[in-house]
């Protein structure tokens, strides 16, 4: 099964999805939540040290997420249970 992050991928790539944001089928938050997943990736990307990353560093990965989108920790980690899922 697909996480919702792969799921939103593949509807970008389909020609009617601006349209379907457009009309409200796909909240335009979700795009949002997207951009933002993608930026928590790449900091856990910094701290991956031969395919680990240590929990320590996950929650510096939330926090710099949080930082960079001026939102609260707590928003960063239900968007990433949300992508996950």
């Amino acid at each position: 099964m697909s996480s919702t992050y792969d799921l939103i991928k593949e509807l970008e790539q389909m020609d009617s999805f601006s349209l379907l944001v457009k009309k409200g089928i796909i909240p335009i938050n979700w795009i949002d939540y997207k951009v933002i997943y993608e930026y928590y990736l790449k900091e856990l990307e910094k701290f991956d040290i031969k395919g680990k990353v240590s929990s320590k560093n996950k929650r510096q990965a939330k926090e710099n997420t949080a930082e960079e989108y001026n939102i609260s920790e707590r928003t960063v980690y239900l968007i990433i249970s949300k992508m996950k899922g």
